[in-house]
């Protein structure tokens, strides 16, 4: 039996992982996920605006990604959101969207979409702490919005 729920787990783990996801913002700009997982992030709700690499270095060790990707700081920046620690797993946190803000030339709005599991459903039950690592373009300042999902199976709405 223990072994069942250590497979169990280690799948759900697996599958639960994704990586490199790349998206168009307004403006015709780029931006990639480099790392999502459920498991392994803060234990607080935060995020972090990355502009240089020993800071890079120093957040993906204490994440625990050995292949972390390079990122050309001279072009980008890198944002780490942080959903802290849950009691179970069925939560997640992504950037859907980073949008230049007009005007500025200097700040960049980072959209951040949060799910959690539907009442009753079947969910793992472990400690899970969701986190995201996208690159941006180079930016002076950011403005972290979140778009909370009520559950994992509803379409997107604000709370």
């Amino acid at each position: 039996m223990k072994k069942i729920i250590t497979l169990s787990l280690l799948v759900i783990m697996a599958v639960s992982c994704k990586s490199k996801k790349a998206a168009t913002v307004d403006g015709g700009e780029n931006f990639t996920i480099l790392k999502e997982s459920a498991y392994g992030g803060r234990e607080i709700d935060s995020h972090e605006f990355i502009t240089n690499n020993k800071d890079y270095t120093a957040l993906t060790t204490e994440l625990g990604i050995k292949d972390a990707q390079k990122v050309d700081f001279d072009k980008n920046n890198v944002v780490a959101v942080f959903m802290g620690q849950k009691r179970s797993g069925g939560y997640s946190i992504t950037i859907e969207k980073v949008v230049p803000v007009a005007g500025t030339g200097d700040t960049a709005t980072i959209l951040v979409k949060t799910t959690k599991p539907k009442a009753g459903e079947v969910i793992t039950m472990a400690l899970t702490a969701p986190y995201c690592l996208a690159v941006i373009p180079k930016t002076e300042k950011i403005d972290v919005q979140y778009i909370k999902s009520s559950f994992t199976t509803s379409k997107l709405r604000r709370e």
